[in-house]
């Protein structure tokens, strides 16, 4: 057993020497993967990049004038200006040329339509019995139009439309 104090102490200090070093040797060292390194070397050099852009445009402004720094400041805004107008022409006529195309598609399928109409006009023409009923009730009906077909058509387009 102990009994001086000193010896104590001493004791404490190298326990808490021992210690200290198990700790050291248990946490591993800190090692950062690849990826890592890469991306904070990514950042640095962004950050560097940027610093010096902002360097130079500080020694760009330093020589000059309020005039010409007010100068050259209109003159970006004058390009940027035009660029947005250039951009907005050319979506408009972009969205112009979709709607003409949109126009020229709808055109192109009501002519189709018309056509098929036509087609299944001249079909049920040549397949109505004049003499029946239902002939007899178009004939009364086709006195208003300037042809039968017309009359037909407009018939047909009428029994296939959806209501």
């Amino acid at each position: 057993m102990i009994n001086n104090p000193q010896e104590y102490s001493n004791i404490d200090y190298l326990i808490s020497q021992v210690k200290q070093e198990k700790i050291k040797q248990k946490t591993p060292p800190i090692e950062y993967s690849n990826s890592a390194n890469h991306s904070t070397d990514d950042l640095l050099n962004q950050f560097k990049s940027d610093f010096k852009k902002q360097k130079e445009q500080e020694k760009k402004y330093q020589g000059q004038s309020p005039s010409q720094k007010y100068q050259e400041t209109r003159e970006n805004l004058a390009d940027i200006k035009q660029q947005f107008q250039q951009k907005q022409e050319e979506q408009s006529q972009k969205i112009t040329h979709q709607n003409q195309a949109e126009i020229r598609y709808t055109e192109q399928r009501k002519q189709q339509q018309q056509k098929l109409l036509t087609r299944q006009a001249k079909q049920w023409l040549e397949s109505l019995d004049k003499y029946s009923d239902e002939g007899l009730w178009f004939a009364e009906f086709s006195r208003s139009y300037s042809s039968q077909l017309e009359a037909a058509i407009e018939y047909l387009a009428v029994l296939n439309s959806p209501s």
